[in-house]
């Protein structure tokens, strides 16, 4: 059983009232929490989710690296602007927070080479650094020991308010106005905060104000001696870079090999090192002291707490991708029809028709269209043999598209497409679907291609760009002429019809024409290229548009972000009522029951493929959260010297950042090779289930066996 720590037999002093800047504290936490879980909750999809509706298009295995690196360095940090925070003031360190954090989510959602994305989410994760251990800190300076524990309780509260509403806020957002705008909301949340700061946030620390500040090179001795000397550090921290790089730049394998170089050398410098100390008989100084272990109990608890961690992240990281694609959500739906209506189901779970029907021409398009053929034909010459035009080829003006038939094998990657739009088809109706869909070939003539053709031989040497983007101006509106006028359902307004205009036809398909005109551009004229333009087969908009409707109605799927929202919520609501349970069990007593609830809740993901089973997985792993994540927050604010609060909760977050390194990658790697590829998500979760009891096992080795009778100091 696990050891509790005494209580005392005096009667219980009254619960303290909270005092201002504990509830500006708190009102910062929700509007930073709406901006951050605003972009995180749905950035496993906008990461992974189709470049057709405005999102990235990277890999499960980029996103891994993403989602592990960036928040890694983030939870590295705190421990450095905790430390600053203390020595300079928490509210000036909130003003260079806000500062950063306002353009930082902006840019967020204007690159979109992995590279540039990487800096852009780099610099958000600093700032929420500045952020973190300053607004934690204030929690801890302004409770006591009569209602910490209610205060940590409620602060977590306040977390998951912002944490449930960003990701409802995001998901409506994405899905009727566009991606950009996710980030716009990011960046006005956190302008917000300028206002209760400014206005009614009080110091509550003493350091900056006093006559006796430390200077830059103490508050930096002060962070290292926390887990021992500055040779250590190095080493750790060491350690933590390479687990940052690993997977990417070096394999893991070759990582191991050079984390094992690397503390074998450091620890051979120290042998000289001791013996010049011994043999001199005083201690050295700097770099040339040997390595000297700080709090390592600390350490060693902050570092089992990071297999609590890395489970935790999946309900952010995996979770979204595996619900778009594996979870088939139509009984949700079908509740809220049943319950609220079919306005509030199509709310719930929102598909944008546009962009729908613009995917489906484009697989039509490819599918029946005979440009290729058309090409092939003009560079052999095999329809031009004795004659002088195509127009007066036999065959060149019969010839029609050719008919698709689809195989279960040739849909999958439309399938999976078609999961980042929200709809989930079984294979055999959506063949079915394409294949009744009426085509038509594109209606033109020498007469009409005549002035195409002389644009084309204007345009300059290989810049079939140029060239792709006359023949698609010209295509589209030989298809508008046809069609007649069309609005767009989603009433995405007229930069959604024009992304909707530019993709009825392939753009591969018309590229492939505007490569042909380019090389042939010596000869080229109105009959070649008649001829290979009459090669494309289309279905018109207002066909697209009913087929997208249709879809929409009868297979849409609830947006990832609002089930793992389940999450948030169920905290807001019990969050309080828990911390009160809780409130008389020792801190490490009540993380192994959280962590244990956790971990069931993450396992059960390997059985639940329909809505509500994911929805009740959640839930229960919501209340394992709500035990162990605000008792583990409260036990290492109640062991910090009180001047160095922050700086200590600064270094509580390292054990969330080896949660997202380790989480982000396995997140990435694991999705990617089990669930991606071998179809096999069960086995993911189940080892991430497992993460979290073996977790929960070794805290309660570590209580007996390190703590004894429960004190870590």
């Amino acid at each position: 059983m696990i050891s509790t720590q005494a209580e005392s037999s005096a009667a219980k002093p009254k619960r303290s009232k909270f005092q201002r800047s504990f509830w500006v504290a708190n009102t910062m936490e929700i509007f930073e929490r709406l901006a951050w879980y605003g972009f995180f909750a749905v950035s496993s999809l906008y990461i992974t989710g189709s470049v057709s509706e405005g999102a990235l298009g990277f890999s499960s295995e980029q996103r891994g690296i993403l989602q592990g690196v960036v928040p890694f360095i983030l939870y590295l940090l705190p421990v450095v602007f905790g430390a600053l925070g203390d020595r300079f003031g928490y509210k000036k360190t909130f003003i260079v927070a806000y500062s950063l954090l306002v353009p930082a989510y902006y840019l967020l959602g204007q690159f979109t080479a992995f590279g540039t994305f990487f800096m852009s989410f780099l610099f958000v994760a600093v700032g929420a650094a500045i952020f973190k251990p300053v607004v934690v800190g204030t929690v801890a300076r302004t409770t006591d020991e009569s209602n910490s524990s209610m205060g940590f309780g409620i602060f977590y509260m306040m977390v998951n308010i912002g944490g449930f509403v960003g990701p409802i806020v995001a998901g409506f957002v994405r899905v009727r106005y566009g991606w950009d705008y996710v980030f716009i909301a990011s960046a006005f949340w956190i302008a917000c905060n300028f206002i209760w700061l400014l206005l009614f946030y009080k110091e509550p620390t003493t350091e900056a104000a006093s006559g006796q500040k430390r200077s830059l090179g103490q508050v930096f001795h002060g962070i290292v001696e926390v887990l021992g000397n500055g040779r250590f550090f190095i080493m750790v921290f060491g350690i933590l870079i390479l687990l940052a790089v690993s997977g990417r730049d070096i394999s893991w394998g070759l990582m191991g090999v050079i984390t094992g170089v690397w503390i074998l050398a450091n620890v051979l410098i120290d042998i000289p090192l001791r013996a010049r100390e011994k043999h001199s008989g005083r201690p050295a100084a700097g770099l040339l002291a040997p390595m000297k272990v700080g709090n390592w109990k600390f350490a060693l608890y902050l570092l089992i707490l990071s297999g609590f961690w890395t489970s935790f992240n999946q309900i952010f990281l995996t979770h979204p991708e595996f619900i778009r694609d594996f979870v088939d959500t139509r009984d949700m739906v079908n509740t809220a029809r049943k319950w609220f209506g079919d306005d509030f189901a199509r709310v719930m779970a929102a598909v944008n028709e546009d962009v729908l029907s613009g995917e489906l021409g484009l697989y039509t398009t490819e599918a029946r269209s005979s440009v290729d053929n058309r090409i092939n034909a003009l560079a052999s010459g095999l329809y031009l043999a004795d004659l002088d035009s195509l127009s007066h080829n036999d065959l060149a003006a019969t010839r029609t598209p050719r008919s698709a038939r689809w195989s279960e094998d040739e849909v999958k990657p439309m399938i999976w497409e078609l999961y980042n739009l929200k709809v989930r088809v079984p294979s055999d109706e959506f063949i079915t679907r394409l294949n009744r869909l009426p085509v038509a070939p594109l209606n033109v003539d020498s007469a009409a291609c005549a002035s195409l053709a002389l644009e084309l031989r204007g345009v300059a040497d290989s810049d079939t760009h140029a060239a792709t983007a006359k023949i698609t101006s010209f295509v589209n509106a030989r298809i508008q002429a046809a069609s007649g006028s069309w609005t767009a359902r989603a009433n995405g307004g007229e930069e959604t019809i024009a992304r909707i205009n530019e993709r009825r036809v392939s753009p591969a398909l018309l590229g492939r024409i505007g490569g042909y005109a380019i090389e042939n551009r010596d000869r080229l004229d109105g009959a070649r290229l008649a001829y290979a333009l009459s090669g494309i087969a289309y279905a018109s908009p207002s066909v697209l548009q009913d087929e997208a409707h249709d879809l929409a109605e009868n297979y849409r799927q609830v947006n990832p972000e609002y089930i793992i929202n389940v999450d948030a919520g169920a905290i807001v609501v019990f969050q309080v009522l828990v911390s009160f349970l809780i409130g008389f069990i020792a801190p490490l007593t009540a993380m192994v029951i959280g962590i244990v609830i956790s971990a069931i809740g993450i396992g059960m993901a390997a059985w639940t493929y329909t809505g509500w089973l994911v929805t009740l997985a959640i839930t229960i792993f919501a209340f394992g959260e709500m035990a162990a994540s605000p008792k583990s927050q409260e036990y290492v604010g109640r062991i910090a010297p009180q001047q160095k609060v922050a700086m200590y909760m600064g270094f509580y977050f390292w054990a969330t950042a080896l949660g997202n390194i380790f989480g982000g990658r396995l997140s990435g790697e694991l999705y990617g090779s089990l669930a991606r590829d071998a179809g096999r998500p069960d086995i993911m979760w189940m080892i991430f289930g497992g993460l979290g009891l073996l977790t929960a096992a070794i805290l309660m080795l570590y209580d007996r066996l390190v703590i004894g009778k429960g004190k870590m100091e």
